[in-house]
């Protein structure tokens, strides 16, 4: 079993991307766009069976990403949760979005995904984050997905177990204002490192029995702490 971590890439090329606003072209350089095979895009009908979807969404669709100077919209993408990239499609070609810095936002599937860094195995790392609640302090989860190899056959098993993806249950973080993210590791942890309204915030917690793996709870503890 493992989850794989994407490392950044990096190369020259121009693509033109049509929106339902305008046409303009964008230097993938810049935006660390990367063309992949086009055989990831149709399919490779050499590669052994892979059950369940890295995917959040199979479907591309329409989308917006934002930089630090500009808005891209009508871009055709999806993410790729086991990758930890964003998958555009032009042109019967495939290419990737990088987490990095200069990305500001992207707008998918009614979804918005913020980059940012986070510790991993004891180095920050730039990662795609689903945006949950923001203000004072900002809530964010990371979707997860597990990989697991094909195995091969046992006693009298027709042929191997397929490779799968599986869903990992999200990794939920928080950051102050402007500072490092922070996972979400207890409810009394993450109480204490707010700045401030731990004795409010501690008894709202326990009136409301919020608990740090359920996504509504934890938002809605945010919520009451940007609310003060």
């Amino acid at each position: 079993m493992r989850i794989k971590h994407v490392f950044p890439l990096s190369l020259s090329l121009v693509l033109t991307i049509s929106g339902v606003h305008a046409q303009m072209a964008i230097n993938l350089a810049q935006h660390m766009l990367i063309k992949i095979s086009d055989k990831t895009l149709y399919g490779d009908p050499a590669a052994e069976k892979v059950e369940g979807s890295p995917f959040l969404n199979e479907t591309f669709v329409d989308g917006v990403v934002y930089d630090n100077t500009a808005r891209f919209p009508g871009v055709s993408m999806r993410y790729n949760m086991y990758n930890d990239e964003i998958e555009f499609k032009q042109n019967n070609q495939l290419y990737i979005l990088d987490p990095q810095p200069r990305v500001r936002r992207v707008e998918l599937d009614g979804h918005i995904f913020v980059v940012d860094g986070y510790e991993f195995k004891g180095k920050i790392k730039q990662g795609f984050f689903l945006l949950l609640d923001s203000g004072k302090v900002t809530l964010l989860s990371k979707k997860m997905v597990i990989y697991r190899e094909q195995q091969p056959p046992k006693g009298l098993d027709a042929g191997p177990t397929p490779a799968k993806y599986s869903s990992a249950p999200d990794v939920f973080y928080f950051k102050i204002k402007e500072g490092a993210v922070e996972k979400v590791e207890s409810i009394k942890k993450m109480i204490a490192g707010f700045p401030n309204k731990q004795t409010e915030l501690t008894e709202f917690a326990k009136q409301e029995k919020i608990s740090p793996k359920k996504e509504e709870e934890l938002i809605k503890l945010v919520r009451y702490y940007n609310s003060l």
